[in-house]
């Protein structure tokens, strides 16, 4: 792979390699000063990422804006930021956002039923459907738990009844494109099963969206997942997954080929 590769990837192998979460000892930290490449898992601390980052070195995966922007409230205005079609949402840093406080702007509800996603949840947890008031408030109480265990912030956004999301995969140069169908969580976790292709014209929109997020951000291992307007032709960006499941794609052992395939086009054009 190349003189002086520094990985912490359990999954690549490099001339150096390391714990993950290693500590960060002389050793470790001479390691990488001398490195000409640096693997990272997708777990890698924004801590570390950044010292490699102001070290100059080329590194593997590019999470540059995932930990600018970081959880869910992030994303969101990631997209806004570069101008990127999502839901319509508002993005409630704290509960008392609610108000009344001065210097609060007024926040208009969708309307029933709207969803409601915790910060920070991922895989379908923290992320509620609200179809009247009663469950708001049953919703209202969990979000204040979240808070008082110090997780902050929330979304609230406009609820899209199709019967089918996209997730699409990316590994280095590679694209992987699955269609999932269920009710309101469409993630195997959460019930949803794959099926082919709905719509090969929704489906060319969301890899358009794919490619400009890629060349916007120089994010090259996430899964994208969007949602979907049929009735206008839209495709909208849902979320980011910079740690996702591996059933989609066949398993550990798919994954792995993959990634290694990603990471030695990544050290050809170091």
């Amino acid at each position: 792979m190349g003189s002086k590769v520094v990985s912490f990837n359990p999954w690549i192998e490099g001339d150096f390699n390391f714990f993950q979460f290693t500590g960060l000892t002389p050793e470790v930290l001479k390691a990488l000063e001398e490195a000409e490449a640096v693997i990272f898992p997708q777990t890698v601390l924004p801590e570390l990422y950044y010292f490699v980052r102001r070290l100059g070195k080329p590194l593997f995966p590019n999470y540059d804006l995932r930990f600018v922007f970081p959880g869910k409230i992030g994303q969101y205005l990631l997209f806004r930021s570069l101008g990127l079609p999502c839901p319509s949402t508002v993005a409630v840093p704290r509960i008392c956002a609610l108000g009344p406080h001065p210097g609060t702007a007024e926040i208009s509800f969708p309307s029933y039923p709207f969803v409601v996603k915790g910060n920070l949840g991922h895989e379908g947890h923290e992320v509620c459907l609200v179809e009247n008031y009663s469950q708001w408030e049953r919703v209202l109480g969990e979000l204040r738990r979240w808070e008082a265990s110090g997780r902050y912030g929330f979304l609230i956004q406009e609820y899209l009844p199709w019967e089918y999301d996209l997730r699409v995969i990316v590994i280095g140069s590679q694209r992987l494109f699955f269609w999932r169908k269920g009710r309101f969580l469409k993630n195997l976790v959460q019930a949803g099963e794959i099926v082919s292709c709905p719509d090969p014209d929704l489906q060319k929109k969301a890899s358009q969206l794919t490619e400009t997020l890629i060349r916007k951000t120089g994010f090259n291992l996430i899964a994208v997942d969007f949602l979907f307007v049929p009735e206008e032709g839209k495709a909208l960006l849902n979320e980011i997954n910079f740690v996702f499941g591996l059933r989609l794609l066949g398993g550990e052992e798919r994954f792995r080929a993959y990634l290694q395939k990603a990471v030695e086009e990544f050290l050809g054009n170091v």
